[in-house]
């Protein structure tokens, strides 16, 4: 039987044990549509998997990570595929309790998968992947809360990250004014060049520590972080202002009734794993496709060869990553 490449994590010892290895389809997961993997992508979920932070990937037997992926279809007992179909899977199980995307196949659940838009390519997908559809949920729920271009500016926490870079970047595509906060000022330029008009330092907009801020001139915001930052976003926001929350870093946090009740603050929860129903899942895939496809991928998207997977994980914990860091899993995919 013919054997491929893949990346699995294992417990040993109550410790994960990270290693490339050769199987056959029989020792991955099974599962109805069989995916030539093309592209993945690292996220902070995968590196907790790896280190064994947070264990949030299966212990009782050898894993393949990897939460997103992006390739074509080879074979499918399922009607709503066939062999050649470009698709995508994220999030569900993927890559924690079901055999994922660090492997040249995956075997997933037709129900995960979602059919590619022409407008997207293989790599397009993975420089979106869990962080595209984050942020296009969350753009996607703000503007159905009313909030428009002329409101005024709309913040974004966490600004350098994989769902703050292509928040910033969408954002600014469709025509808002975006104000990215980040604790890197050597990433400054970076921002400026993905769409972000202004640039605040963490610490000089955590400084004020007021329920509400007077001057507060935001419409709206994203965090990426959570904790106190959700306090002070909420602080800064204008009346009838919206902040959309994706980040839990921080799970944490202290805050006061006084900007929802006396500005009227929304706060929405964006959540893309399984509560994200497939109908949804389509429809934000079509509009990353369309208008909110990102216009700055070369610049937000690390690309990485499969055999350097391993040793970028620790990135994600120092925080030196910025943007996406894609996995080109078949060597000299097409871009």
């Amino acid at each position: 039987m013919e054997k491929f490449k893949a990346f699995r994590v294992h417990t040993i010892g109550d410790k994960p044990v990270c290693r490339f290895e050769q199987l056959t389809m029989d020792e991955i997961d099974d599962g109805p549509v069989v995916i030539k993997v093309a592209y993945s992508a690292i996220t902070y979920k995968d590196a907790m998997a790896a280190r064994g932070v947070g264990r949030n990937v299966r212990t009782d037997r050898p894993c393949v990570t990897g939460v997103d992926l992006s390739g074509t279809v080879v074979q499918s007992a399922d009607a709503r595929f066939k062999a050649g179909d470009r698709v995508a899977v994220t999030n569900y199980q993927l890559g924690t309790m079901h055999d994922g995307a660090y492997a040249d196949y995956a075997r997933v659940p037709a129900e995960w998968v979602v059919p590619l838009p022409d407008t997207l390519s293989l790599f397009d997908a993975m420089v979106l992947g869990t962080s595209g559809l984050t942020a296009a949920l969350a753009i996607d729920r703000l503007q159905k809360a009313g909030l428009k271009p002329e409101d005024g500016p709309v913040a974004i926490s966490g600004a350098t990250g994989g769902v703050g870079s292509l928040a910033i970047n969408m954002l600014a595509n469709i025509g808002y004014e975006v104000v990215a906060i980040s604790g890197k000022p050597e990433q400054s330029d970076y921002l400026k060049n993905i769409g972000a008009s202004k640039i605040i330092l963490r610490d000089d907009f955590m400084r004020d520590s007021a329920p509400m801020v007077s001057g507060a001139y935001l419409a709206a915001a994203l965090d990426n972080v959570g904790g106190q930052f959700l306090d002070r976003l909420c602080a800064n926001v204008k009346p009838y202002g919206k902040v959309a929350i994706a980040g839990m870093v921080h799970v944490d946090t202290h805050m006061t009734v006084l900007p929802f009740v006396l500005r009227s603050v929304d706060i929405l929860g964006i959540n893309v794993s399984r509560q994200l129903q497939m109908p949804e899942r389509k429809r934000l895939w079509n509009r990353m496709g369309a208008d909110l496809k990102p216009t700055k991928s070369d610049v937000i998207a690390k690309v990485i060869p499969f055999e350097d997977l391993d040793r970028t994980m620790d990135s994600f914990f120092n925080i030196s990553t910025v943007g996406r860091v894609v996995v080109e899993v078949t060597e000299q995919a097409q871009r």
